[in-house]
């Protein structure tokens, strides 16, 4: 292990232990396949495969699968955006939303993402931003730290560890249930959306 990658796993290893307390004290128990939580998603505003603004707030009203990743990703990225494109193709609803946010926007260019999400369907969302920092602040508030094991240059190979958990925000823009396991069912997320779908209707 070099010393980037020693020094990456010690500031994934203090994020995690500082927002532990604090993340898990959202966490309920409400018989979700997920984690269920009951809090405010951080809202934030990004830009898409078309250099347009684009933020959280545009999907209120829809159910969103939030995730972050990169298309270099070796394995866990791929798995995750292929649950959603089986959550989507699965269901009969048209109020879900997709957003995938780069951690790579030094690799993951327009044309990539674009060519990538386009043949999921129209409700997929490729985000990015000029600024990694921003990224690791929105990221990090969803309990999503990431940071690479080598320097962020286009030109060279590297990898960019991350848990590569999926969130899901409610019409109301609340983060109600979050999936950290790589090897998801697709088919236990639906049915956590129905159960979502009780809830909201009699509140």
């Amino acid at each position: 292990m070099n010393k980037t990658q020693t020094y990456g796993l010690v500031f994934l290893s203090l994020s995690l232990l500082l927002s532990l307390p604090f993340v898990f004290s959202w966490i309920q128990n409400d018989g979700f396949y997920g984690h269920s939580l009951k809090l405010e998603a951080k809202p934030f505003e990004l830009k898409d495969t078309a250099g347009q603004p684009h933020s959280l707030a545009q999907h209120r009203g829809n159910y969103v699968f939030l995730y972050f990743g990169y298309l270099n990703c070796d394995e866990v990225c791929h798995n995750q955006v292929g649950v959603m494109f089986n959550i989507h193709h699965q269901t009969a609803e048209q109020d879900i939303d997709f957003i995938f946010v780069t951690m790579d926007p030094q690799r993951d260019s327009d044309e990539m993402l674009d060519a990538y999400f386009n043949q999921f369907g129209s409700n997929f969302y490729a985000l990015k931003s000029d600024s990694i920092k921003q990224v690791q602040s929105i990221a990090t508030f969803y309990n999503a730290a990431f940071f690479p094991d080598g320097k962020m240059d286009s030109s060279q190979d590297y990898e960019i560890e991350h848990p590569g958990t999926l969130f899901l925000i409610d019409p109301n823009g609340q983060l109600r249930v979050m999936y950290p396991n790589m090897h998801l069912r697709y088919d236990y997320i639906i049915e956590d959306l129905k159960q979502l779908r009780k809830l909201n209707s009699t509140h």
